[in-house]
């Protein structure tokens, strides 16, 4: 069994006296890795899941949702993203500064010896400026070491009864700011009101965009009826935050 495997990956480095951090985003990667660390070392291991403001706060409590679900112990790691001004000036290393931040965080909160893991799996590419700041900080990736693909880690976490196994991939909210657009509160808050409204109605999966004018909400061809019921109150609602029109576009249209 390829949970199996990911255990033995996770024995193989991790002694008796280490102890683990997981960084868990409440995905299915982050999630899988969680059980399988609990199930190795129990209580010597914790799950920390960021809140800064390009957090949605649907990811943050299914976050919870999975550690509670797991039996494993979970802590919030607040940081003031937007305090980092090579983030908050949103350019092409935005996630490298972002995610080297985070992990630096970890680092001094549970301290130089605690092993640092992460969700990477083998379907991630390598040159995500993300995962440099992984490879600087020797952050550990079981389910890369144990060579397991996105599919590989889905059809795990069914087989131990993850209820996100299936669940849609999510980003955090500065992904729907253009680069070079410098983030701000207000303008993260915008993206989280606009995708909250169609959550609230049914649609899992979408992405709104804006450019402090237009939103651009991309949906999957599914949710369209949702979606075409809705534009009318959705029209109210962009006003209301400050844009002046919208636009509604299937994925990869």
């Amino acid at each position: 069994m390829q949970m199996d495997k990911l255990v033995a990956v996770i024995s193989k480095r991790c002694r008796p006296s280490d102890r683990a951090v997981i960084a868990m985003s409440g995905g299915v990667d982050s999630t899988l890795v969680a059980a399988a660390v609990y199930r190795v070392m129990g209580e010597r291991c914790v799950a920390v899941t960021v809140q800064s403001e390009m957090t949605a706060a649907r990811d943050f409590t299914r976050a919870v949702e999975m550690a509670e679900h797991i039996g494993i112990e979970h802590h919030p790691l607040c940081i003031r993203m937007l305090e980092n001004k090579e983030v908050r000036r949103n350019g092409e290393f935005r996630c490298y500064h972002c995610k080297r931040a985070i992990f630096d965080l970890m680092r001094i909160e549970y301290g130089d010896d605690t092993i640092i893991m992460d969700g990477t799996n083998m379907d991630d590419d390598p040159n995500r400026p993300g995962l440099k700041a992984a490879r600087e900080l020797n952050v550990f990736s079981p389910l890369k070491e144990a060579g397991l693909t996105k599919a590989s880690v889905r059809k795990i976490a069914r087989g131990e009864g993850l209820p996100n196994w299936n669940a849609p991939s999510e980003s955090c909210l500065a992904t729907r700011i253009q680069a070079g657009m410098p983030l701000s509160l207000e303008r993260l808050e915008m993206v989280q009101t606009m995708e909250s409204f169609f959550h609230a109605r049914g649609v899992e999966v979408l992405r709104a965009r804006h450019d402090n004018l237009m939103a651009t909400v991309e949906h999957l061809p599914q949710d369209a009826e949702i979606i075409n019921k809705h534009r009318d109150f959705f029209a109210v609602l962009i006003k209301r935050i400050g844009l002046r029109s919208y636009t509604f576009k299937e994925f990869g249209a």
